[in-house]
């Protein structure tokens, strides 16, 4: 297998094959996601520590994927949510994304509202 030829420009630009590319990160304690071009990735990590932390893994804390608008909350405060369901939706470049409970709890905790531009990694709510 041959590895695809890039050059990272900056902290949030790379080049892939000759082409430009702008992309975030934002790592948690059991993944990673990766907005490239308008699209996200959720990675899980891929080891096994075996040190028991993977059933707490889960911070409660959703958080923007990328800089952007909330464009609406799809949850109130002291509702209920199961994992992986979708509580926000936010604008970036254009396009729209989901963002997910981290873990199945009662929503606690409100910290942004509909129309506030978000960085990266900012904490929309917190979930427990």
């Amino acid at each position: 297998m041959t590895g695809l030829p890039f050059k990272l420009l900056g902290p949030h630009e790379i080049e892939i094959a000759g082409k430009r590319h702008r992309f975030y990160v934002v790592h948690n304690r059991d993944s990673s996601t990766v907005w490239l071009d308008g699209r996200t990735y959720h990675l899980p990590q891929t080891h096994n520590t075996g040190s028991g932390h993977a059933s707490s893994s889960g911070s409660g804390e959703v958080t923007a994927l990328m800089p952007g608008k909330l464009l609406r909350l799809e949850v109130a405060v002291g509702d209920t949510v199961s994992e992986k369901q979708p509580v926000a939706i936010m604008e970036s470049m254009k396009m729209e994304s989901a963002l997910y409970a981290s873990k199945a709890g009662r929503v606690s905790e409100i910290r942004c509202e509909p129309g506030q531009v978000l960085d990266m990694g900012q904490v929309v709510m917190v979930i427990t």
